[in-house]
């Protein structure tokens, strides 16, 4: 009597044929249900299982592993998005289908031709099993199918030791009839990271581990869940015994398949298997027949010891003992295996996803074992997306808004946006996107920045970037589209107005009015210098300075070499909208008066005035923060009369202003707490009347700093 041993059985399960030495098995026609199994795995099979009558009498010829399906609504402990269980466990299935006496059809001819008869949902071929199955027969061009679920695919922890399981029902079912011929159910469960008892399993599971190849644990109940299932199939001797030797393919993988291939990566190959055999891979059907060859002595030798190295750790770590008698043994189960390699190296421009490896070894009789990686698919991706194109920028407030094309490469991955002060050079990334917009923030208005944009797909290959485009964040939109007057200023300003740096410096010759409906927005490093007994009075309408802390506006007196009160001053007179940001103003009467208007003002710095640095008077309240008010005379920095008066100044540099740091005329306690007036105890004779300076700051705040 023959004993039939898949070509697909790895070491392990072919340990246990040995260990057992068993063979087939037949079963009484009487019996319910007779079988002829297929190896002694079938003693132990505890599941459900039925070879139907008209099995027994109907053998198909061909057949073809359809997509398995998880139980619905069921979630399991271990699910990678690429590789998930149902691919897996079918492909565990078809490496044991594919050593059977039928003619198999390759999984990627079964995808490839599901696909282009529109079955891409499992449940339109189930019904075309349950009512046409001659409508499948005729697209698979295959007699028989088998279809499957997963129903388990865990990794159970209990305590410090962890259980795996590995569960499917399968069933397979005549394409002329529709008759079901065979079905099995069975849950394969073992203890994850156990130490082995023979020579063979030992080193099936140390290579897996030793090679970093994912998911071994789940691959090895995956084959031998299959191994068990598939043994109880009802196979005539005849037929078995008829089939000549094959070698034996011990193990197949796939190495550093994590990430998609690119241009000048080598997809590695690894067969464990019959020496003096010679053996080949493909890849789907997109390249064939790649050369894999056997080791060379050192490199073999150097495996061998890496393995026996991982095996005395394991056990040592686990505390288990390594007997001199086990070492031999798997030292010589080492040397009687050969170990092949090959590679194959992705050239520019190549592209393609999902592929199956398949592993041959062909003995010198020329008797053919096939195996499929069934954890590992192979992704080649040396094809970049294309150039980004229709890039757009937004001017926001502060922010720019990027907007261009989608890229309808399949395989997206993101978008990456560069950014330069400069057209040419000088590019950096800048932000990340899925989308094809980004939004840039924290951008200083009224600075000059470029941006380019690129495309990055799922293999981190790169895209041509777009042709850069110029972006000035702005306050308000459209900014740049108003009237810009100047140089020489003076008058009513009634309407909405720019002044820009590029017309430096302006002149203002006779008083500068802002009424309402006036808005007078001043972008930074303009330079605005004042004629005599002249003033900037902001009456009614509204005055929007945007300085930025290294490009600040100027204010200050037109003669060279003037003294202070050179000019009149900014006076804030029922300002609608009041934004002074790093603005200076330098050696003019009073340098900021304030009344009925709440300005906000934020870096501001004035000097040198002659009568005051900041004068507030009814209904002035300004939240003032970050600013300096330095070497000021007549009355000081700060003088408070009139009624309904708020002032908010925090965190700002009081220095060197005399006689008064604040003097208040009104009856109302002021708060000038949290700033800085030049030691971190002043001297209190410098504030006059109801101000209220303490806590003070012991030292100029950071956001003062230059």
């Amino acid at each position: 009597m023959k004993c039939f041993l898949h070509r697909s059985f790895p070491l392990f399960i072919l340990s246990l044929l040995i260990i057992l030495g068993g063979c087939a098995h037949y079963g009484d026609e009487k019996s319910i249900p007779a079988i002829i199994a297929t190896s002694e795995a079938f003693k132990s099979f505890s599941g459900e299982y039925e070879n139907t009558a008209y099995f027994k009498r109907y053998k198909p010829s061909s057949i073809a592993v359809l997509p398995f399906e998880n139980l619905t609504g069921k979630s399991y402990s271990i699910d990678l998005a690429s590789e998930n269980p149902t691919d897996i466990v079918r492909r565990g299935m078809y490496n044991h289908v594919s050593s059977l006496p039928f003619t198999d059809l390759e999984i990627y001819q079964t995808e490839k031709r599901l696909k282009n008869a529109g079955l891409d949902d499992i449940q339109k071929v189930d019904d075309l099993i349950a009512n046409n199955p001659k409508k499948l027969m005729s697209i698979l061009g295959v007699d028989a199918v088998i279809s499957g679920k997963v129903t388990h695919f865990d990794r159970i922890f209990l305590g410090i030791y962890s259980q795996v399981a590995v569960g499917g029902e399968v069933k397979m079912w005549d394409l002329k009839t529709g008759n079901l011929l065979w079905r099995a159910k069975q849950v394969s469960r073992a203890h994850a990271g156990g130490i082995s008892l023979n020579p063979i399993g030992l080193i099936t599971s140390t290579v897996a581990a030793v090679w970093n190849l994912r998911k071994s644990e789940m691959l090895g109940q995956t084959d031998a869940l299959f191994r068990e299932v598939v043994s109880t199939m009802d196979i005539p001797e005849s037929v078995l015994a008829a089939q000549p030797p094959a070698p034996r393919v011990d193990f197949f993988a796939v190495l550093n398949s994590e990430k998609p291939y690119r241009a000048g990566d080598r997809i590695g190959f690894r067969i464990i298997g019959d020496p003096g055999s010679s053996a080949y891979v493909d890849l789907g059907d997109y390249k064939m027949g790649l050369e894999v060859r056997p080791v060379s002595p050192p490199v073999k030798q150097a495996l061998q010891a890496e393995v026996l190295g991982a095996i005395k750790k394991n056990y040592k770590d686990t505390g288990h003992e390594l007997t001199p008698e086990l070492v031999a043994a798997v030292e010589k189960e080492l040397v009687s295996r050969e170990v092949y390699e090959g590679s194959y190296m992705v050239s520019p421009g190549e592209e393609s996803y999902g592929l199956l490896a398949k592993a041959y070894l062909v003995n010198p009789a020329g008797a053919q074992t096939a195996t499929i990686d069934a954890v590992h698919t192979v992704d080649i991706d040396s094809l970049p997306p294309g150039e980004t194109t229709s890039l757009q920028s937004m001017s926001l407030d502060n922010k720019i808004k990027l907007q261009w094309a989608a890229n309808l490469a399949a395989d997206l991955s993101k978008y990456e946006v560069w950014s330069s002060p400069s057209p040419i050079s000088g590019y950096a990334l800048n932000a990340k996107s899925e989308k094809n917009e980004a939004l840039i923030e924290n951008v200083a208005n009224f600075t000059r920045v470029y941006f380019k944009v690129r495309a990055i797909d799922k293999a981190a290959n790169a895209g041509n970037f777009s042709p850069p485009v110029e972006a000035v964040p702005l306050p308000e939109p459209d900014l740049y589209g108003l009237p810009q007057p100047g140089p020489a200023l003076g008058g009513e300003v009634n309407n909405k107005v720019l002044l820009v740096a590029e017309k430096n410096p302006y002149t203002v010759l006779a008083d500068l009015f802002v009424t309402p409906g006036g808005v007078l927005y001043i972008e930074p490093g303009v330079k605005i210098l004042f004629a005599a007994d002249t003033a900037l009075t902001i009456d009614g309408g509204d005055l929007l300075a945007y300085g930025i802390q290294d490009n600040p506006i100027y204010l200050g007196a037109k003669a060279d070499g003037s003294s202070p009160g050179a000019w009149r001053g900014v006076f804030l007179e029922g300002a609608k909208r009041a934004v002074l940001r790093h603005v200076s103003i330098e050696k003019a009467e009073t340098g900021l008066s304030i009344k009925n208007s709440a300005p906000t003002v934020t870096g501001l710095r004035i000097t040198r005035s002659a009568q005051a640095g900041i004068y507030l008077k009814d209904n002035a309240k300004p939240n003032i923060t970050c600013s300096y008010v330095t070497d000021n005379e007549g009355q000081g920095a700060v003088v408070v009369e009139g009624e309904g008066l708020s002032p908010v100044i925090r965190q700002s540099v009081f220095l060197n202003n005399n006689p008064f740091q604040v003097q208040s005329y009104t009856p109302f306690q002021l708060d000038f707490s949290d700033n800085y007036w030049g030691q971190p105890l002043p001297d209190a004779a410098s504030f006059l009347g109801n101000v209220i300076w303490k806590p003070a700051l012991s030292e100029a705040p950071l956001c003062t700093a230059k």
